[in-house]
């Protein structure tokens, strides 16, 4: 819900600042990751740790969470990083690197997901964004 709101508000500040060929890239990143998300989850049907302290009832290889939390803020942090500068990139770059890592250490501290649901999670994130940037150079 919360990806899906900041996309959305992400890609119309794309356009009202006339960098409309990033609003594709946006989505072919969050959606691809999304589906791909969804298809990894029900296709190798992981099972939770035992132990956790928040109740998940969805498989857990990869962390959607995660993966999502990647495409996401990382397409944001690499067109902040490319972006000219600005006084408040550093700090926006900054905050964009430790929400990724937050959230996937939320995720292991709640214990609903294993390090490497994370990890994988965020190479999904990652995947989706070369492809994302891929479309943006074409």
């Amino acid at each position: 819900m919360i990806v899906g709101i900041i996309t959305l508000l992400s890609a119309l500040s794309f356009s009202l600042h006339k960098h409309k060929a990033k609003i594709l890239p946006l989505f072919i990143s969050v959606g691809g990751t999304a589906i791909s998300v969804w298809i990894l989850k029900h296709f190798l049907d992981m099972p939770r740790p035992e132990t956790a302290l928040y109740l998940e009832m969805s498989p857990s290889f990869p962390s959607g969470h995660s993966a999502l939390a990647m495409a996401l803020y990382g397409f944001l942090f690499l067109t902040i990083w490319k972006h000219e500068k600005h006084p408040l990139q550093n700090k926006s770059l900054v905050f964009l690197a430790i929400l990724i890592l937050a959230i996937g250490i939320s995720r292991l501290y709640l214990g609903v997901h294993f390090l490497q649901d994370v990890l994988a999670g965020y190479l999904v994130g990652l995947f989706w964004i070369f492809i994302a940037n891929k479309v943006r150079s074409s």
